[in-house]
């Protein structure tokens, strides 16, 4: 079993990438540089995109990219996709249960105004491409290779574009380092009674459904009614609860990786831990959109971030890749636990369905929580 590790987001070292003023259709900077007229556009010796679907992608509008990921790290991405190919993003990001609800009621209408989607939760994906949101993209050759075999799903109507992490950190400034917590069995310390602690509504997203499974089926029921005997503060989103924690509002509460590492770029004092008992991880589903304005655009990015260039920039923001070639996922100089280790729980498709209806009953039976 991998051994607690407490990272310090706060002032980590970690390469933050520099904005663009790139337009649409400006020149790509990569390790290759600019393709010429008639070439295909490599980045970082992969072939992104063919000579023709490029040129096609200049000539487009911006990419809309609707997210439900962190505001920062998907910044991050669209700046460092801009630097590759020139090709513009106009980031559209809400939790994942309003994006859903935005997407359906736009896709009934016959009015998606998204080119690419990247949302949480395997109810809400399943439901988007049940609404027929999504058409297949074509990967090239030098992508497709590349990727892990659970990374495709529908034979390529959707992917997986890493795998985020849901661990619990804790605010620095008002926890010393002798009580702070290192495991989940930590947080049931009286310490963190009367809303010292806090937890995200099971019904937040595809990232509280898969942390709501790992603690039933890891942690046990027991430890769930023991953690909500010491009465936590209930949040709407791991967003305002890295707030609170980042404020001093609630000491200590679960919160996914990549979200404190965003709150650390504001100077948050937190301290996010590796637990003995593991953490839960959950996909970020990607698929661009049937009626996309910008087609082929959308086609370029869908490859890039599953590129190596795009799935590295997921490691080093903590996310696990969903790529063979790219790097294990680190904050600052700190390697987190290998996708494969005991640390990393994850859920199937099929078994986050089966199981989302009666752990979210459960779950707020347990809390009392009516909303």
């Amino acid at each position: 079993m991998h051994k607690s590790i407490k990272v310090a987001l706060a002032g980590a070292a970690i390469t933050t990438l520099a904005l663009t003023g790139c337009s649409g259709g400006g020149s790509p900077s990569s390790s290759e540089g600019a393709p010429a007229a008639g070439e295909d556009l490599v980045v970082d010796g992969e072939v992104i995109a063919t000579a023709d679907v490029y040129a096609a992608a200049q000539e487009e509008d911006a990419i809309v990219f609707y997210t439900g990921g962190s505001e920062v790290s998907e910044q991050q991405a669209a700046d460092a996709f801009t630097e590759a190919t020139g090709l513009e993003v106009e980031i559209v990001r809400l939790a994942p249960n309003s994006l859903n609800s935005r997407i359906l009621a736009e896709q009934s209408a016959g009015q998606l105004a998204a080119d690419v989607i990247r949302i949480s939760g395997e109810d809400l994906i399943a439901g988007i491409a049940e609404s027929g949101a999504f058409a297949p993209v074509e990967l090239t050759d030098d992508i497709s290779g590349g990727l892990i075999e659970e990374a495709t799903y529908e034979d390529g109507l959707y992917y997986s574009s890493f795998d985020r992490v849901y661990s619990f950190g804790y605010n620095n400034q008002i926890v010393d380092e002798a009580s702070a917590p290192q495991n989940w069995a930590d947080l049931l310390d009286e310490q963190w009674s009367g809303g010292q602690a806090g937890i995200v509504q099971v019904g937040a997203g595809g990232s509280t459904a898969a942390l709501t499974r790992f603690q039933l089926d890891v942690l046990g029921e027991d430890w769930m009614r023991d953690f909500a005997a010491n009465g936590p503060r209930i949040f709407e989103s791991s967003a305002a609860l890295t707030d609170a924690v980042a404020r001093g509002e609630i000491a200590v509460g679960p919160m996914p990786i990549a979200t404190a590492y965003a709150a650390s770029l504001d100077g948050a004092p937190i301290t996010i831990a590796t637990p003995e008992e593991g953490a839960a991880a959950y996909p970020f589903y990607l698929g661009a959109t049937a009626d996309a304005g910008s087609p082929n655009a959308a086609a370029v990015f869908v490859n890039w971030l599953l590129s190596t260039q795009g799935q590295t920039l997921a490691a080093e923001l903590g996310d696990y890749p969903v790529r063979e070639s790219a790097p294990n996922p680190t904050i600052g100089d700190v390697e987190l636990p290998e996708a494969g280790s005991e640390f990393v729980f994850r859920s199937t498709l099929e078994e986050s369905l089966d199981n989302l209806e009666a752990d979210a009953a459960l779950w707020t039976e347990i809390f009392g929580y009516t909303g």
